[in-house]
Order: C-alpha cells, then sequence, then structure tokens
C-alpha cells in the first residue's frame, strides 16, 4: 500500500482503535482500509518500513515510494553525493540504492587510461584501439610530455612522440 491509501485525522466520533481497543475520540487516528487505528498501533503494525534507515515511515512523516520501495523524504538521497533526491532525476542502480543523474553520469563514463577518472561529456580526448585518455592525459612513455592529439607512434602498451620514437627507433 503506498501512501495515499491512509488518511489521517482527528476522530470526532465513537470508534475504538483497531489493534489495541484504546478509544479513538478526540485523538489523532488513521484510518487504512476501513480500519482506524492509533497513531502508535499504525507505526507497530501499518507503517511502510524506510529502505534506507529501516525505520517505520510515521503517520506524520513525508513519504515517497518507487518500484514497492518506500523512504522517508529526508532518507531519499543519493548513495554516492548524498543529494537530496526529492525533486531530482534519480536511478535505481545494483543493490537497490538510488543514484542521482550526475553521479550516475560519472559512474557509466569511460575511464582514463592515464588518471582512472571518468571522461565525462565534453571532455577533450585521445581514443585508440579501444582505449580513450583525457588529452591531457596521454603523453609520451619516454619524455612524459603530452602528446594530446598531435602525431605519435605505437610500441606495445607505449606511445611516443614523433621525436622520441626517432631517437630510440630510427636507424642511424
Amino acid at each position: 500500500a503506498g501512501p495515499g491509501s491512509y488518511t489521517v485525522g482527528t476522530m470526532s466520533e465513537r470508534f475504538d482503535c483497531h489493534y489495541c481497543r484504546d478509544p479513538l475520540q478526540g485523538k489523532k487516528y488513521v484510518q487504512k482500509e476501513g480500519r482506524h487505528c492509533c497513531v502508535k498501533c499504525f507505526e507497530k503494525f501499518c507503517a511502510n518500513t524506510c529502505t534506507e534507515c529501516k525505520k517505520p515511515i510515521g503517520a506524520d512523516s513525508k513519504e515517497l515510494h518507487f518500484k514497492n520501495r518506500y523512504w522517508h523524504d529526508n532518507c531519499f538521497r543519493c548513495f554516492k553525493c548524498y543529494t537530496s533526491l526529492v525533486n531530482e532525476p534519480f536511478m535505481l542502480r545494483e543493490n537497490n540504492k538510488v543514484w542521482c543523474s550526475n553521479c550516475t553520469a560519472a559512474e557509466d563514463a569511460p575511464r582514463c587510461k592515464g588518471c582512472f577518472k571518468p571522461i565525462i561529456a565534453g571532455d577533450q580526448n585521445v581514443e585508440y584501439k579501444k582505449m580513450v585518455w583525457h588529452k591531457d592525459c596521454f603523453t609520451c612513455s619516454q619524455c612524459k610530455q603530452v602528446i594530446g592529439s598531435g602525431s605519435f607512434f605505437p610500441k606495445g602498451d607505449e606511445f611516443y612522440c614523433v621525436s622520441c620514437h626517432e631517437h630510440k627507433f630510427a636507424k642511424t
């Protein structure tokens, strides 16, 4: 049962709590599935459990739900950066954790072979044989100078700028 499947009010008529049988007249109560119950019994028997903190989501709490999972509004945060996701786009990822769109994009981005950080859309990069580097991370194996988008010579797992390749491999 999601939010909206119960109502909260103050009892003006003579009703007893469905569970503990305490009188509800003049007290706050919850009506769920045609049954009236006190707030204490609602939290004990009827409230959904927060996916994040594992505590019941009380009648006075704001509840968020997605795919049969429930959260207190202040528990609905990105697993990675802890940003509130109440009014933000999110993704449900492995282990049923919710992630903001920024963390999802960074996690799914290809990784630079030089610094191993994600290559985000808009970053200048170099691609070679299914490998990718940030432009400034693509350096000569010999002199360590940035090759960037300049000419280079591959030798096994190493890459050489034109100058170092000539010095190291050119026949004299």
